[in-house]
Formats: structure tokens, sequence, C-alpha cells
């Protein structure tokens, strides 16, 4: 075996070789050191900035609604690795005098750096960027507005436009200040409506003061932003109104009605259902009424599928009866319809009863009971009739014989029947 070369015993001596790391220790040591105590200058940004109310403006409400989301900057300085080491969350940026706010309103405030971490060995090397804040304080508020309708709505001659709204109110959240001014929410724009189709359209919201100026409302948040429109055109027709008439006289004073048309609008479908162009309203029912100037208030009601174009959503329907003159006269007999009488026992519990008749002056001097059949209808009221009797409360109907026919019977009266089958 041959001997090692010096080189190789110098390295393979165990005394060397620890000399030789220890060395090695020291050079490596020794740099990093040297790099550690070297002082560094680093910018640490979007810090975020603390803004801290009073507790007596946080009872009253107070909120800061701008200005809390801004981030800063500093730059700060030591050695290299601690410098190196730092982020935002070891830094924060205070707004001062924040806490002496009382009163809602805009305010700028210096900034300031403090340490929070637990690095404290390194300074600040600069002001904090930007060296100051503007905020806005004040109060909450939620408020409801009613969106208003603005667009111009176009469509052809002898059409309306039928129009839908994907919205109709917006609540808006913000500082009081800036919600109170609001006085109006609209949208507006053009929608030109085609016949036979439906037109889209989407627009903004826009918030208006008393004078009917914009308003941004930048602190505030609204749960709508825009409004999406339809335009529908749908041809319109002229309409006379009327009224079914009951229990009338044989002639009597003509009836007025005011308004006594309208204007309405529908599918053209819907339209072609109306005959004649009228549509009925009610029932005007003489029993309802005295010898005296009656005046009733009817509410249009219209086909389903029409608009009312007209100003009009009621109308009043007049008849002059003052010439006429009224009687009270006794009752005591009453007459079956639409029952067969050897199927079933009748027995009338108030045969004697007093009713009101109207009527012209002449007539009304002339008449009496026998010339009234006070009639009792009895059809569909006989179906669960067995044997046990069953006491019925059935309204009266009243004729008049031909001499006396331009009377009538004011006021509503029932028959109390007792019914059973034989």
């Amino acid at each position: 075996m041959k001997n090692k070369s010096g080189f190789g015993r110098f390295f393979s001596n165990d005394i060397t070789l620890f000399v030789l790391s220890l060395l090695f220790a020291f050079i490596i040591w020794f740099v990093i050191n040297a790099n550690s105590q070297t002082e560094s200058n680093v910018t640490i940004s979007n810090i975020p900035i603390t803004i801290e109310l009073s507790s007596d403006a946080v009872e009253e409400g107070m909120q800061v609604f701008n200005g809390a989301d801004t981030t800063a900057s500093v730059e700060v300085s030591g050695n290299r690795i601690t410098v190196g080491s730092l982020t935002a969350s070891d830094i924060q940026v205070v707004a001062l005098q924040s806490n002496s706010i009382i009163a809602p309103g805009s305010y700028t405030l210096e900034l300031s750096a403090k340490k929070v971490g637990v690095k404290t060995n390194y300074n600040f090397a600069s002001n904090v960027t930007p060296s100051n804040v503007t905020i806005f304080v004040d109060k909450l508020k939620e408020k409801k507005f009613d969106i208003v309708d603005e667009l111009a709505y176009k469509v052809e001659e002898g059409y309306y436009a039928n129009t839908s709204l994907s919205e109709t109110s917006v609540v808006v959240k913000g500082p009081e200040t800036e919600v109170n001014a609001i006085d109006k929410v609209v949208f507006q724009g053009s929608l030109e409506g085609t016949t036979g189709s439906t037109t889209n359209g989407e627009y903004d919201l826009i918030y208006l003061d008393k004078e009917g100026n914009v308003i941004d409302i930048k602190m505030s948040e609204a749960d709508v932003t825009k409004v999406k429109a339809s335009l529908t055109p749908l041809p319109t027709m002229d309409v006379d109104l009327e009224v079914d008439i009951i229990n009338e006289p044989k002639s009597h004073p003509k009836v007025r009605m005011v308004p006594n048309n309208i204007k309405i609008a529908a599918e053209q479908s819907v339209l072609d259902e109306i005959e004649d162009n009228v549509v009925n309203i009610g029932t005007l029912n003489f029993s309802n009424l005295l010898n005296k100037k009656n005046v009733i208030t009817y509410d249009i009601s219209l086909p389903n599928g029409c608009k009312n174009l007209s100003d009009s959503t009621a109308t009043k329907v007049s008849i002059d009866l003052s010439d006429y003159e009224r009687k009270t006269l006794n009752i005591t007999s009453l007459v079956s319809e639409n029952i067969d009488l050897s199927m079933y026992n009748v027995v009338f519990n108030n045969s004697n009863l007093d009713i009101t008749v109207c009527g012209p002056q002449d007539l009304l001097t002339d008449i009496n009971s026998s010339d009234i059949i006070a009639l009792v209808d009895f059809s569909d009221k006989l179906e669960d009739i067995e044997k046990d009797s069953v006491s019925l409360e059935l309204p009266l109907m009243f004729e008049f014989t031909n001499d006396f026919n331009e009377c009538w019977v004011y006021g509503e009266y029932k028959a109390n029947v007792s019914v059973s089958k034989k």
C-alpha cells in the first residue's frame, strides 16, 4: 500500500479538519453579522388608517362614510433583516384628533404612524404618505323612495303606451345629510314601441334635490341602481257607460251619468268582446230610491285586461224623483212562485207587513194593498226540504196591476217561511 501524499495527510488529520471548520464558521458568522448591521431603508405600503371617533359621537350614531378605506405608506430605516421582515400589520397609521369630532361634517385630519408589532428596533425615516386624510362623518339614515317614470314613450296614433317596470321603489342607505337632500328619484330617456311587439330598455336611476338638480350619492348605497322598462302599444277605444235598472216603474225620469263615456285601451281581442262599445258598471235598483233627488256614485270597473285612460275612476248617476210621493200600505197576502203546493206545505209566518210605495200623487191617492202582488220565489230553495219543517228567509218581489205600474216599492223586505214536504 502506497503512502498518502503530504496534501492528503494534511486533510486526513482530525485536528486539521476541526480547525478548518472553526475558521469557515467564523467567516460565515462575520459576513452575516456584518450584513445585519447594515442600515437599510424600506417603504411599507397599504397600511390601513385607524379613525376612532369619541364614545359620545358613537352613541349619537355617528359614522365615518368617506376616507375610512384610505391606506397609507411610510418609509422605515434599520438593519436589513428587521426592516425586510416588516409588514403593514406592524405599523398603525392614526388619524389625529378624530376622537374630538362631535358633529356631522367634513374633516381633514393629520396622519401619524406608530409601532404596534413586536419588532421595534427600527425608525420612521419619513412622514406618512399621504400626510392627511379627509373624512365625512354623519349619522346613518335609510329611506325608501318611489321611482318616478320620466321616460318619453312613443307609439302610433290611436294606441296607448302600456308600460311595466322592473322596480317601483328604491331604498337608499347612507349619511343623513346626503339622504335628506334627495327629493325625488327618477329615470329618464325615451322608448319607442312598435305595434304588435314589446320593446325593452334599461335606465340608470337619477337622484334630484328640491330644485331639480342632480345629486351624486357617492357615499350612500342603493338597493336598486337601474330600472328595466317595457312598452307594449295597445289599441284604444271610446266606450259609453251604463247601469242596469231593476224594479223600476213603467215610466220614470231620465237617468243621468257624469261622466257617461271614457277612453280605454286593451288588446284588440278584448276590445272586440265589448258589444256596441258599451260597458256596464253596475245596477240601479229602484227599491233603493226614495221620492227625492238621488245621486249614487259607482266605481268604473272595466273588463279584465282593459285600462281606463280617463281622469275619472268613478261616475255619478243621478235621477230626480222629487215630483213623486210615497205612501205606506199594509200587505196581508203573499203569493208563492216556483213551488208545487201539492207537494209542499208552505206557512208564511209574517204575512202581515207594512211597505213603502212611491209613485205619482194621483195614483197614490187611489192605490191600496189589493193593487200590489207580493211574490215569494222558491227557485233553487227546495233541494234539501224533507218532511221536517224548514224555516227560510226569502226576499219579497212586488208587482203592480196595470193601473198602478208607474209606482214602485221602496226598501227590501223578506218573508219568513216554514216549508215541509207533504
